[in-house]
């Protein structure tokens, strides 16, 4: 049993994040504004699992996004976004950047990724300054853990997360580790203006992945995976 708070799964939620992780009632949440708050109110996690990229490339795709998009297969591949290069995160304009980005390797920016950019800005700042936040925090994409809980490679999810039948086959999947029950609970009691459902639901499908790095079982995709010039591991965790 994972005690309490031991691990948190975490997902965008508006411009803060949303945190869900287990109590002694079943799946406890809040919302954060940033992650230095998020951090300071977990600290004590042994592992915390977060949809954002972590570890940023000097040039060309991150092997991380290219094996995870494979492992995710189909339709729901497209659901990850290639991560963007170090030396534009910077950038102020979604122009700017992809137009450094181009002069770098020859790819442009998609407006889903430089929408990301103050979200990885956020948690880059706190892992560049905090080491125990650096060996605590790890990347996932959910994804890739719904393509796990589905049997593994090449079966993620054909229904997209904001439609009936993905909602349905998400909570299908997550029932077995947290229970139907709970996790109804927090769909319930969670706002809208907090959190959307499918926020809820990815956010506890990173719960799963922290849970499986907690218990050691989680895989890695690279398997062997590289860090950027930070020092900041580039993988995503399953």
């Amino acid at each position: 049993m994972i005690r309490p708070r031991h691990a948190v799964g975490v997902d965008g939620a508006g411009s803060g994040w949303f945190a869900v992780w287990r109590d002694r009632s079943g799946l406890g949440w809040d919302r954060y504004a940033d992650a230095a708050s998020l951090w300071s109110a977990h600290a004590e996690a042994e592992a915390i699992g977060v949809d954002v990229p972590i570890g940023l490339g000097e040039s060309g795709p991150r092997p991380s996004d290219h094996e995870a998009r494979r492992f995710v297969g189909g339709a729901r591949s497209s659901s990850v976004f290639p991560a963007p290069l170090r030396a534009v995160l910077d950038c102020t304009t979604r122009a700017e950047a992809s137009s450094r980005q181009r002069a770098i390797d020859g790819r442009g920016l998609s407006a889903q990724a430089f929408a990301l950019f103050p979200k990885i800005r956020d948690w880059d700042a706190l892992l560049q300054r905090d080491a125990i936040a650096r060996s605590r925090v790890h990347e996932v994409h959910p994804e890739v853990s719904f393509a796990a809980m589905n049997g593994g490679a090449g079966l993620g999810l054909v229904s997209s997360k904001r439609t009936e039948a993905g909602h349905r086959q998400r909570l299908q999947l997550l029932s077995p580790d947290f229970g139907q029950t709970a996790i109804r609970s927090v769909l319930v009691e969670v706002p809208k203006q907090i959190a959307q459902p499918d926020d809820i639901l990815d956010a506890i499908a990173a719960l799963w992945t922290a849970e499986r790095l907690v218990s050691g079982v989680a895989q890695s995709l690279p398997n062997l995976p590289p860090t950027d010039r930070t020092g900041l591991t580039m993988a995503i965790r399953y």
